[in-house]
């Protein structure tokens, strides 16, 4: 039912509430004047029946020609009673003696007959009353009166009022007023109409709950998103503070609400309030607030060409600069393609000499030297790893070792099929990298560079290893070489590790120190099951037709 109702439109709305409170009203307001006016007129009826009855029990007229029913006698009461009912606009005026015989009625067949109705017993015993009871022409207000001569009572009389008469004059009073309140209603839905198209216009042609939507998702937006946001109005007062703004200025600790408080007593330094006074916008502007340095864009907020604030989106300069850091696979894949330029260009320099200076032999000798070496570098890696991205790869590591002097070798079990998924080929690249190219940081101060890379291809998973005869990692710093920013190399460091674990969690695998008891150095494993590379299709190490 509220599910329904909030769907209604705002007009469908404001004209429901309006008909059902005029409603209630209408049916309400007429129970309560129908009512008033149905006992208005029964008192007035019953007021009217007992003065004519008071009336012609004591006309002489009709005293002295009940005291003798002649026939003429009788003919003169009926006659005089129908004078003073069409008179007084009655229903019926009655005469009946002592045993409750009719001497006058409006209908005359009636005449002779006894009296109806039971309440007559009273007036025959002398007693003036009024009671509501069912006669020949239906239910009616009947009035009694006793008749009496000079030494006793010879009858009675009884005036009527039918109650169909009286509910009829009271639903001819009653007609105006429901009209007027019809009146009313259509008026109302008119100005209610009139009334929810303004309403609608403020709103830019909004219904209420796409406003309230509306404002949802902006506050869903501005509470998810990676940047700091903070908006004042004219005054300098807070409006608007998103949670990233809090926990970059080091506020989310603050317990007060810091909604509507000035700009300048919870955030000093802002130039918020400036911008906002000049009008100027300010982008990627470096500044240092609570002692955190932040690059910020300040712009004056304008609603209907109207000045109305301003707004602060920031984010942490610390975080930019490691965001830069993080586009560590490009820069594998450039470092790589790189460090094969470089050695390229060095051979094709001594090729080129030899074959300048005539030196045949020599040049016959060096050729076959690199294209040997090349040959068995490339034999490793690419009878085992299908994949070209990968293999490219991992071969033009030997390019990088052999530049900084480094024996590298591969030791390989099992074969890699080719991998469909370019995000996971990318996430491989990430964790070889990373890890290769820290041991290559390891070993560099060394006279004996080496540097062992164990690949292990079963029908479950992908096992990766790098050895390294480095000094290793110290106890300490073991608790710690995962966590983002931790780095023993120097400041703005520490984001290899931290990609590597990111990478390998997107793959469902696992990372470890292995135990290198009595050898020197550091060792990471790398464990990754191979249907989470594969994403699910029926491929094995062993299989290269994946």
């Amino acid at each position: 039912m509220n599910y329904f109702f909030n769907r209604l439109s705002l007009k469908v709305k404001l004209i429901s509430l309006i008909c059902l409170v005029f409603i209630l009203s209408v049916i309400a307001q007429n129970i309560y004047i129908i009512h008033v006016v149905n006992d208005e007129y029964l008192n007035l009826s019953r007021q009217r029946t007992e003065n004519i009855a008071t009336i012609i029990s004591t006309s002489d007229s009709i005293i002295e020609n009940l005291q003798n029913p002649t026939a003429n006698n009788l003919e003169f009461i009926q006659n005089y009673t129908e004078q003073a009912r069409t008179f007084a606009q009655v229903d019926y005026i009655v005469i009946f003696n002592m045993q409750g015989i009719r001497y006058s009625h409006p209908n005359k067949d009636k005449i002779g007959q006894l009296i109806v109705g039971g309440d007559e017993q009273r007036a025959l015993q002398g007693e003036s009353y009024t009671s509501i009871a069912k006669g020949t022409l239906g239910d009616a207000i009947r009035a009694f009166s006793p008749i009496y001569n000079k030494q006793q009572q010879i009858g009675a009389v009884l005036v009527g009022q039918t109650l169909q008469k009286i509910n009829h004059l009271v639903a001819r009073t009653s007609q105006p007023i429901w009209l007027s309140l019809i009146a009313s209603l259509a008026i109302a839905i008119l100005l209610a109409s009139l009334l929810s198209r303004n309403i609608k216009k403020i709103l830019y042609g909004l219904e209420p709950l796409e406003m309230a939507q509306l404002f949802e998702e902006r506050d869903a937006i501005i509470r998810t998103v990676k940047e700091g946001i903070v908006v004042i109005n004219r005054e300098g007062c807070i409006t608007q503070i998103n949670n990233e703004a809090r926990r970059i200025l080091r506020i989310e600790g603050k317990k007060e609400n810091i909604i509507g408080q000035q700009i300048a007593d919870v955030i000093p330094n802002t130039r918020l309030y400036e911008v906002m006074m000049t009008g100027i916008a300010e982008y990627d502007c470096e500044q240092n607030i609570n002692g955190v340095v932040i690059l910020t864009n300040r712009t004056p907020l304008f609603v209907n060409d109207s000045l109305v604030g301003a707004i602060a989106s920031f984010r942490d300069m610390t975080e930019v600069r490691s965001l830069a850091e993080n586009l560590t696979g490009v820069n594998r894949y450039a470092d790589a393609l790189r460090s094969q330029s470089h050695e390229f260009n060095n051979k094709l320099h001594v090729i080129y000499g030899l074959a300048f200076n005539n030196n045949k032999q020599e040049l016959i000798d060096y050729l076959e030297e690199i294209i040997g070496n090349k040959q068995a570098e490339s034999n490793i890696i690419s009878q085992a790893i299908k994949d070209p991205i990968v293999a490219g790869f991992l071969n033009s590591k030997f390019s990088r070792a052999r530049e900084l002097g480094v024996s590298l070798s591969f030791n390989v079990s099992g074969i890699l099929a080719p991998i469909p998924d370019s995000q996971v080929t990318h996430s491989l690249v990430t964790i070889f990298g990373n890890l290769i190219d820290n041991g290559l940081d390891a070993v560099q101060f060394l006279d004996n560079k080496q540097i062992q890379v164990n690949l292990s291809i079963n029908e479950e998973a992908f096992i990766f290893e790098v050895n390294d005869n480095g000094e290793g990692i110290s106890e300490k710093d073991m608790q710690h070489i995962f966590k983002k920013g931790f780095s023993t190399k120097g400041d703005n460091r520490g984001i290899g590790l931290y990609l590597v674990v990111a990478s390998i969690d997107e793959l469902n695998g696992h990372i470890q120190l292995c135990d290198q008891i009595n050898k020197k150095g550091t060792c990471f494993k790398v464990s990754l099951p191979l249907k989470q590379l594969y994403r699910g299709k029926n491929c094995h190490g062993r299989r290269t037709d994946c």
